[in-house]
């Protein structure tokens, strides 16, 4: 449950950015959408690392040491 709330969230931010980035027509057009992102993001792993369990949050360590980002 924990790791669909990290990808809700994750997926929530990245719409407010889009938004964010189709609505501004300034400087603020692509610094909003990367501050979203960034919050969104750090807000996702807060919420992962509060709401799960020992052994869910061991699985996804050795989920990222097996599958590392390319």
């Amino acid at each position: 449950m924990a790791q669909t709330l990290r990808f809700a969230i994750f997926v929530l931010s990245a719409c407010c950015a889009g938004l964010a980035f189709f609505t501004f027509h300034s400087f603020w057009a692509w610094a909003a959408p990367i501050a979203i992102l960034i919050a969104g993001s750090l807000f996702a792993e807060y919420a992962f690392s509060r709401l799960a369990s020992p052994e869910e949050k061991q699985r996804d360590l050795e989920d990222r040491v097996r599958n590392p980002p390319t």
